[in-house]
């Protein structure tokens, strides 16, 4: 594929990781966060900050990323949880709006609107040297980390601990009566959310070599939930499938016509209508009487 296209996919692959965030925090952690755009912001910088003390490894940088999402998500998972199921989702957005007005006034840190690039470094993977930017290197490289973190997901979900984690998803007071700590187990799956988009924020840092506070913002947050929800909120397969028909879509169309916008908004209206669960709602057998 030629630069665009591959920073097209490779943009639309960390977009990804942030589809699936809030899918893990809405649908399993049972926490309805408009934050983890905040979230996935908090790894994008992370890696942008720590470039030069990690020497341009990609590996720290990753980590560095991943680790700065679930420490931001794990802090809102504590106070959200403090508050009932309809003040948390508006104390989400609060916490977003909250972050896209302080970066944007700490512009020696964040860089504001006009962000901050990725420093010129040789940057380094496991001792082989690759090139930063919307390329098919890291385009490669995003897509083997969400194919192993897809089939991680897959692996868990047979295991036991998983469906303790269903049981605190659909009832946690009953759960809470068998014995289980449902507020332990909604923090660590929200906070795992965390590090998935945090994941996904170094890769764009990567990908793009430059983050504007734009990342963080409430509008960004809310995309993540439109594409969750047109490939299916119920499911983690459901983010990166909403992400690639919502941004091929958009990309397309853009040049045909200028109303892209109005577009997506009436295909996004059919779906609610007559796909209320998603694309992922056509690959459940119907029920059998």
């Amino acid at each position: 594929m030629g630069e665009f296209w591959s920073g097209v996919f490779a943009r639309c692959v960390t977009w990804m990781f942030l589809a699936i965030s809030f899918t893990l925090a809405y649908s399993y952690a049972n926490i309805p966060s408009v934050a983890q755009a905040t979230v996935f912001g908090a790894g994008a910088y992370a890696a942008i900050w720590l470039a030069p003390t990690l020497q341009g490894n990609v590996t720290l940088m990753l980590l560095a990323g991943t680790v700065a999402g679930g420490l931001v998500a794990a802090v809102f998972g504590l106070l959200l949880l403090r508050m009932s199921h309809s003040g948390a989702a508006i104390g989400a957005i609060i916490f977003a709006v909250t972050g896209s007005i302080l970066g944007n006034a700490a512009v020696s840190v964040t860089g504001g609107a006009d962000g901050l690039p990725l420093p010129a470094l040789n940057f380094h993977l496991l001792g082989v040297v690759v090139a930063a930017g919307p390329n098919n290197t890291m385009l490669v490289l995003s897509t083997a980390l969400l194919a192993i973190l897809l089939i991680g997901f897959w692996y868990v979900s047979g295991t036991s601990t998983w469906r303790i984690v269903r049981a605190v998803q659909q009832n946690p007071v009953r759960a809470q009566v068998l014995g289980y700590n449902a507020a332990l187990f909604r923090v660590v799956v929200f906070t795992v959310a965390g590090c998935v988009a945090g994941l996904g924020g170094a890769l764009y840092a990567l990908i793009s070599r430059h983050v504007a506070i734009d990342v963080v913002s409430l509008s960004m947050s809310l995309k993540s939930i439109l594409w969750a929800a047109v490939g299916g909120v119920t499911s983690v397969y459901g983010g990166p499938i909403g992400v690639l028909l919502v941004q091929l879509a958009s990309e397309i169309l853009a040049r045909w016509t200028v109303r892209v916008d109005l577009i997506i908004g009436v295909m996004l209206v059919l779906i609610a209508l007559w796909l209320p669960q998603g694309i992922m709602g056509l690959l459940k057998r119907p029920d059998r009487h």
